[in-house]
């Protein structure tokens, strides 16, 4: 008897020892980090952090990490903290491939926000196939509708167009020239652009698609104005390239109107025109800036950065809010998401109401504005 006492007590010994050792173990430094870490929910972002298109990727960069401080200090998703890592796809197909393949595979990310059409159609067949919830901030009509985990959060040319082509008639013009940049973009205004515009009998003077590794703006202004001056220039490009024909425009004389869209806005065009930007015309996302959520918004990014805040930067930060709800909503499986934010019946964003287009498409409402 004596003998099974000592016995149990070695047991009840050697189970305290292993008790207490893994609480100690708990206690390390190391090993409470590892424990946070795991309990972080990614989100994955790749955006043009450089190249001709990073002024894009940095506001956005700016929007996207204003609201995951916003949301952690809310108390994060379900009491878990959000975490955005961000890659620098260059705004380049190939480039956002790696970064996307190293988020799912390194990462472990299941959702991701990126931008520009041409990495959007890149990515969207690798999100369809991973299981990755995609949000995609660029117009080109393909890259939603194929698949239930591509998502849109940016304007599209089947909406932006029609502000175009109606700003035009109300404005009066009888005719007008378009530029357009050849990629995925352009090539989609074009064809939209050119369609509404011989609907509404507006004729036009000159067309012309330029490279995008065009330098010589002032040989695409002048064949622009070959045919004589057209009531209003329409550009559909990005960044400094459209800044650049601006430029060369007024410099050649045009005294016409100059239009371009909200890409060319948000890619820099108007840093690249300089002072040629006065009086032109754009899209611009139609914000309700006297929202007080907003001024809120517009506050902290003012003592974080500096100056007003852009309304990209306005546009991710949004986008994040809309995968975090989906998140909380459903949990982290992507189907279950896709489920959420597709029967989602509207959503409303600092300073926006979103409207929900095609089940996948989250659209901001559009104006024209002028550059002053």
């Amino acid at each position: 008897m004596k003998k099974i006492w000592i016995g149990i007590g070695i047991v009840v010994i050697v189970a305290l020892a292993i008790v207490l050792g893994v609480i100690q173990t708990k206690k390390k430094p190391g090993e409470i980090q590892i424990k946070k870490e795991s309990e972080e929910i990614k989100i994955g972002a790749i955006l043009p952090l450089t190249g001709p298109s990073a002024l894009f990727g940095e506001l956005g960069q700016k929007g996207l990490t204003l609201a995951e401080e916003d949301i952690n200090a809310q108390g994060g998703i379900n009491g878990r903290k959000l975490k955005v890592i961000f890659e620098d796809g260059m705004a380049d197909p190939n480039s956002s491939i790696s970064a996307f393949r190293k988020l799912v595979t390194i990462d472990k990310v299941k959702f991701i926000i990126t931008t520009h059409s041409s990495v959007g159609l890149a990515l969207a067949p690798l999100a369809d196939k991973e299981k990755v919830i995609l949000l995609v901030h660029a117009s080109h009509p393909q890259i939603t509708g194929k698949s239930p985990y591509i998502f849109r959060h940016a304007n599209t040319a089947e909406q932006e167009s029609p502000i175009i082509v109606d700003f035009v008639k109300k404005q009066g013009k009888k005719n007008y020239a378009l530029a357009v940049m050849d990629d995925d973009y352009g090539r989609v205004f074009r064809d939209k652009l050119k369609q509404l515009f011989l609907e509404s009998k507006i004729p036009m003077k000159s067309e012309i698609i330029y490279e995008k590794t065009e330098t010589d703006f002032k040989t695409v202004a002048q064949k622009l104005l070959a045919n004589g001056n057209p009531d209003i220039v329409v550009i559909a490009g990005l960044g400094n390239g459209v800044g650049l024909l601006i430029k060369s425009l007024k410099e050649m004389g045009f005294k016409g109107d100059i239009l371009i869209t909200i890409a060319a806005v948000v890619t820099g065009a108007f840093q690249g025109a300089g002072e040629a930007g006065k009086g032109v015309f754009y899209v611009d996302y139609d914000f309700d800036t006297e929202e007080s959520k907003y001024k809120e918004l517009n506050e902290k990014y003012s003592r974080r950065f500096g100056g007003e805040i852009p309304p990209s930067s306005v546009l991710f930060y949004n986008s994040l809010f809309i995968l975090a709800k989906a998140i909380e909503e459903s949990g982290q499986n992507p189907d279950a998401v896709s489920k959420f934010l597709e029967n989602l019946q509207s959503f409303e964003g600092v300073g926006e109401k979103i409207q929900i287009l095609n089940r996948r498409d989250f659209v901001h409402p559009l104006k024209v504005s002028q550059r002053q």
